[in-house]
């Protein structure tokens, strides 16, 4: 089915399913049967049985599935009813008899009306304990020793064992008890009870809520699952992107959300006997839950700060690293969802009168609960998170909560009318005060990649503002983020983790392409997975093929790679392309088409779900994919243990017998291409195309003009790579080595020693090249010169013409430092030299010029720059400026209110459009664009003292509040120390 959010809502819509079904029938089945214990042991040991048999029914219903995908996947309802069909009819038996298991087993603990509450809450937090050990050992332990069927396996196991031990030692053992210790009753006593009810027990209605009560305390307990997995699907949203992705991640977040659960619900169900007015206690949970997630939410953005911290002043050891994450989250979680579990023995309280129907009662309970779960996932994850945010999201579920615990604490008999008539008004205000005033988290900080230690610089920078968000969405998948910094550089993030960028990331996007490309002799049909920047996809588009399928699996990546479109010959308006936004690794299973040409460049596999791409399993698919002739193309990062390196490579040259490596950037990104049949790279059809103008633009951008320039990158073929991984495992679905090992490699390097042990095994093949038209003597001319090509020496040209540039532009600066401006263009002019196209060169030359005066010239610099990079804001804002000092505010206006509409989250563009209204005197416009700008980023104190400006007219007092923030700000006496001069004597007139 896939990893897509449909394939998991489904699959999680059936599960929660299940359990809601089978407590609800479970509780009503149970209180009609005398022996719970052996039912119980019944329920357990199906359980077991068909769980070892689910990996055989998917199996099985591969068929199913793979048809649903080839004829009914232009409609999403009908491909979710059918998957949904399927999925259900796999998955319903077990998770009925999992959800049957709670209301079965109260019946056996229970033994006084009075205790029901603390007893069925004792027996759920135990169970749900059990739930906190299996979420951690299975992210942690199981999966990663045992493999996924021997995890399942094990699983099933206990089930049966449990079955068993009930079966064979307490079902015996309380037969003997009961023999021993239950008096004989004559036959005519027992009918006497049988006709009177039970001996002991609360008539129905004593001393309880009565039918309308229960009703309303059921109806805000399913409410209230709703919210929890509201703010399960946010929390587990936002801290994977502050945290990372990982499997170690999500164990963590759900280890500690059912963690918090279980020590509620143990907690109050030893107290819920004790308390005289549950409804209120009920009431206050409910509230409690708002407020104590109300108090953490400004405290998730600034988790990037704690990241940095704990980097720099404690540890990177992986095992120290989870325990600070465990804490974070603990501290932010715990509270709330510690109310949230303490509900259930209160709400079972309130519900459940007497032993005769605590089965039904209590299975009620938790399948009113169960769907309310199921509806908070699907509006959270389809509605809610892709509608307002995350942010909002959780506040739409603190708002639910404080609603409903509101509600009960009006209903509740013994809140005394004062406190409902003022107290509780006061406690919405206050919550509702609260809401508004907690700020938005800042978009650069939180997607800045901060749980990478390599990355904190990247925090500093979103810190300072140094970069611009050009798109920033909140995906049904991920959080995607595209952002220019003040180079040209635009790059494209995924959860905080940069997957594109137009700076080193262009030698593998392009090499992706066109390698495979190149030595394919004729491609007709194309696969490409993963979109990132569509540079790849770009590359492929200059091929005369016929069918390009991209295979992307987040819409919001699709929406951010259109910033990319000048670089990458506007790939997605190709009508050759198919856009399909599923799961790579789900297209290549379920699909009947067979491509020449498949490209894999997907995420890092340290990212859970990830690394299925890079297993044995995969390749496989993939081959069963390929015409004949056909080539695969993987991309392999080294950020990662050697051994791990070695697994991709070992399952690769498993499937694959004709297998090349290449290495696209030194140290960091290798490709593997590999084959059935063997290819080879058309020396003259290549060297004609890189020597073609126009063709050969791409390829030259990142130092590639020749056939021994692409030799260069060459590293090994089969044969080495054979030998270089024969002792790694090999990576499967099963195993999940990847998902596993990858994640500690976040905090340590030792790419240095992959580049060791790979260096041996560099050399040249003859074999890869094909010669068509030269003449031998000519072949043999050719074959010499590139088996003296040295690795990656396309590369080292291309560092050191960089690293040329980089010298030329501090000379620039110290130049501009010291005032010599001249020196300074010549630095600059010497930059275009080795580089036409560097975007920064032209903004610079233009605020050089413009600080000589020569503004015809800084004009045009800056529109040169943003000619290169049609998304360059840096040269907007600088002919914003240039314009401003010109007093030529009709062009500011004109040119910004079309920024402004295409970028609509850049507060400083909003700065000097609304200076630009405040020049024409359309104070109105004015004060609105600069208002906008200071919300957008409160750290613009200079757009204070010109709304001081702009309202000196028309409201004294917020011209005074804005200037006294302007004069309060301590760069103002560094930065603006003029301007400080003239709010204040601005001030003392008003």
């Amino acid at each position: 089915m896939g990893n897509t959010l449909y394939s998991v809502s489904t699959v999680l819509t059936v599960f929660m399913g299940g359990l809601a079904l089978g407590s609800y029938a479970g509780g009503r089945y149970i209180d009609r049967h005398a022996n719970p214990l052996a039912i119980y042991a019944v329920l357990e040991g199906a359980i077991g049985i068909y769980c070892l048999l689910i990996p055989y029914l998917i199996d099985a219903a591969h068929p199913l599935f793979q048809s649903i995908y080839l004829h009914h996947s232009d409609s999403y309802l009908r491909a979710s009813l059918f998957r949904f069909l399927v999925c259900g009819a796999i998955l319903l038996v077990p998770t009925t008899f999992m959800g049957a298991t709670l209301p079965v087993l109260s019946k056996c603990v229970s033994e006084d009306s009075a205790f029901i509450g603390r007893d069925v809450g004792t027996l759920y937090s135990v169970n749900t304990f059990g739930a906190v050990v299996g979420a951690f050992s299975s992210g942690f332990l199981l999966m990663r020793v045992l493999g996924l069927n021997f995890t399942v396996a094990f699983a099933a196991t206990l089930n049966i064992g449990i079955a068993l031990v009930i079966f064979f030692v307490f079902l015996p053992a309380r037969r003997w008890h009961t023999l021993r210790q239950t008096p004989v009753v004559p036959e005519e006593e027992i009918a006497v009870q049988i006709q009177s009810g039970p001996v002991s027990g609360v008539e129905e209605g004593e001393g309880g809520p009565g039918k309308g009560m229960v009703f309303l305390v059921l109806a805000v307990f399913g409410f209230s699952g709703m919210s929890a997995m509201i703010y399960q699907v946010a929390w587990n949203r936002i801290l994977s992107l502050l945290l990372g992705s990982s499997v170690y991640a999500f164990s963590l977040i759900l280890t500690t959300f059912i963690l918090g659960l279980a020590v509620g619900t143990v907690c109050f169900a030893r107290r819920v006997h004790r308390f005289a007015d549950l409804v209120r206690v009920f009431g206050m949970l409910q509230t409690g839950i708002g407020v104590a997630a109300l108090l953490a939410l400004p405290v998730f953005g600034k988790i990037p700060f704690v990241n940095r911290w704990v980097y720099q002043n404690l540890t990177l050891d992986f095992s120290a690293i989870q325990g600070v994450t465990f804490l974070v989250i603990f501290s932010l979680l715990f509270v709330p969802t510690f109310f949230m579990g303490g509900q259930f023995p209160v709400v079972v309280r309130l519900v459940v009168r007497d032993l005769k129907s605590l089965g039904h009662s209590v299975g009620k309970v938790y399948a009113v609960n169960t769907i309310g779960t199921i509806v908070g996932s699907f509006l959270a994850g389809f509605v809610l998170v892709t509608l307002i945010g995350v942010q909002k999201t959780i506040l739409f579920a603190i708002g639910l909560n404080v609603g409903l615990g509101v509600l009960l604490l009006l209903v509740s008999p013994t809140l005394k009318p004062n406190l409902k008539a003022y107290g509780l008004p006061l406690v919405v205000i206050l919550c509702v005060y609260g809401a508004q005033s907690v700020a938005a988290w800042d978009r650069a900080v939180i997607s800045s990649g901060s749980f990478m230690p390599y990355r904190i610089e990247d925090l500093s920078q979103a810190e300072l503002k140094k970069n611009k968000i050009l798109f920033y969405k909140e995906g049904m998948h991920t959080t995607v983020t595209t952002e220019l910094s003040v180079s040209g550089n635009i790059f494209l993030r995924v959860n905080g983790k940069t997957d594109a960028s137009l700076a080193l990331d262009m030698r593998t996007q392009l090499l992706s392409g066109y390698l495979p490309m190149f030595f394919h002799k004729n491609p007709r049909e194309v696969l490409v997975i993963g979109q990132g920047s569509g540079i790849t996809l770009g590359a492929v588009e200059q091929f005369p093929v016929e069918h390009v399928d991209l295979v992307e699996i987040s819409e919001a990546v699709i929406e951010g790679s259109r910033f990319f479109s000048p670089f990458n010959h506007h790939a997605l308006d190709d009508p050759r392309v198919r856009l399909l936004l599923e799961d790579g690794r789900n297209h290549v299973a379920m699909t009947d088409k067979t491509y020449d040409v498949i490209i894999s460049e997907p995420s890092n596999p340290w990212i859970s779900g990830v690394g299925v791409l890079f297993t044995r399993d995969f390749y496989e698919l993939v081959r069963k994919r390929l015409n004949p002739g056909g080539l695969v193309c993987v991309w392999v990062h080294t950020n990662m243990s050697p051994e791990s390196f070695k697994s991709i490579l070992r399952s690769f040259t498993e499937v694959f017998p004709q297998v090349t490596m290449w290495e696209s950037i030194i140290g960091d990104d290798y490709l593997l291409i590999g084959s059935e049949e063997p290819y080879a790279l058309p020396y003259e059809k290549v060297t004609e195309w890189l020597q073609n103008e126009e063709k050969g633009k791409d390829l030259r951008g990142i130092g590639v003009r020749s056939v021994g320039d692409l030799m260069s990158m060459f590293i090994m073929d089969t044969g080495k790579l054979i030998q270089f991984s024969s002792l790694a495992p090999v990576h499967t679905d099963d195993n999940a080595l990847l998902e596993f090992s990858a994640p500690e490699y976040i905090y340590k390097d030792e790419r240095a020693v992959i580049v060791r042990q790979l260096t041996p095994y560099f050399g040249f093949n003859p074999g890869l090249v094909r010669f068509e038209f030269l003449e031998n003597g000519n072949r043999q001319e050719a074959i010499r010169e590139l088996a003296e090509v040295k690795r990656s020496e396309s590369q080292m040209k291309e560092i050191k013409r960089r690293a040329r540039i980089d010298q030329w532009l501090d000379r620039a600066q110290d130049a501009v430092q010291v005032g010599n401006l001249n020196l300074a263009i010549a630095s600059y002019d010497e930059i275009l030299k080795l580089n036409p196209e560097h975007v920064m060169t032209y903004l610079n030359l233009g605020n050089v010029y413009s600080a000589l005066g020569n503004y015809e010239k800084a004009e045009a610099e800056f529109l040169r720059s943003i000619e290169l990079n049609p998304h360059y804001l840096f040269g907007e804002v600088a002919l914003a400026k240039l314009y401003l000092a010109q007093h030529k505010a009709d062009r500011v206006v004109q040119r910004l209110e079309n920024v402004a509409a295409r970028y609509p989250g850049d507060a400083e563009v909003r700065f000097y459009l609304g200076l630009g209204y405040a020049f024409q005197k359309n104070s109105a416009q004015a004060i609105e664009e600069l208002e906008r700008a200071i919300h957008m980023d409160p750290r613009l104190m200079v757009a204070h003292y010109y709304l001081g400006v702009e309202y000196q007219t028309k409201n004294a007092a917020q011209a005074r509040r804005h200037l006294q923030i302007f004069l309060d700000a301590a760069e103002v006496e560094i930065n603006h120390k003029g301007l400080a001069t003239r709010a204040r004597n601005l001030l003392n007139k008003l």
